[in-house]
């Protein structure tokens, strides 16, 4: 999973639609190459997380699967979400 949060949104009183131009890009070392890239479109407006894709390996192969999901909650949201 790869995700971005804005720290200490709530009091900084931010949220992603006041970012511009924000993506990710996922590389490989190995070989150097761009695996990915997922730009964030503007309808992130009170989005204070963004849970862009999930990065996964499959038959050898780096894969990336978008998700684009917004949340109005922090880091600690995504590590209650998935630590088991």
């Amino acid at each position: 999973m790869k995700t971005v949060t804005i720290h200490e949104a709530e009091q900084r009183k931010q949220n992603f639609g006041q970012v511009r131009n924000s993506f990710i890009r996922i590389y490989d070392n190995a070989t150097e190459k761009q695996i990915a890239k997922y730009e964030l479109d503007e309808d992130a407006s009170a989005e204070t997380a963004i849970e862009f894709g999930k990065l996964y390996q499959k038959d050898g192969e780096w894969r990336f699967q978008a998700v684009g999901a917004g949340y109005k909650s922090g880091l600690q949201s995504f590590v209650e979400r998935y630590a088991a």
